[in-house]
């Protein structure tokens, strides 16, 4: 019994003592990977910073000037196109629209003169109602 516990006792030493070998190993090894991290951040502080820059904006308008430079003439060519198809569509809706108008005209017509027999109808009664002056 004595010889086992004087056994586990050499064992937890030597685990003991690797742990703590690894430990300051390990602690060589970090400094390195905290270091890339640090740099990491600092990074990208820098160009969060930079973004406050007007360099940026200067940046992007540029580009939005040199993307509707290029963009302008396909713009330009399109509506070239498409005149054609427009002018044809105007053409066929011209007679289409003019026969709706046609045939709604008379209903808008009797529908003026009925407001306007009603209008006429209820300033009479108003008047009917109010006392003579």
């Amino acid at each position: 019994m004595k010889f086992s516990l004087v056994a586990a006792l050499v064992v937890t030493l030597a685990i003991g003592s690797q742990a703590a070998s690894l430990v300051k190993r390990d602690a060589h090894a970090l400094p390195p990977e905290v270091e890339k991290i640090t740099s990491f951040f600092q990074d990208l502080i820098q160009n969060l910073k930079a973004l406050e820059s007007p360099e940026l904006a200067n940046k992007a308008k540029a580009y939005m000037e040199e993307s509707r430079a290029q963009f302008q003439p396909m713009v330009e060519k399109l509506q070239e196109q498409l005149k054609p198809l427009s002018t044809n569509i105007e053409e066929q809706m011209e007679p289409l629209a003019a026969s709706v108008r046609a045939q709604v005209s008379p209903y808008t017509e009797l529908m003026q003169s009925q407001f306007e027999d009603m209008f006429k109808f209820l300033s009479d009664q108003t008047k009917a109602i109010l006392p003579p002056q």
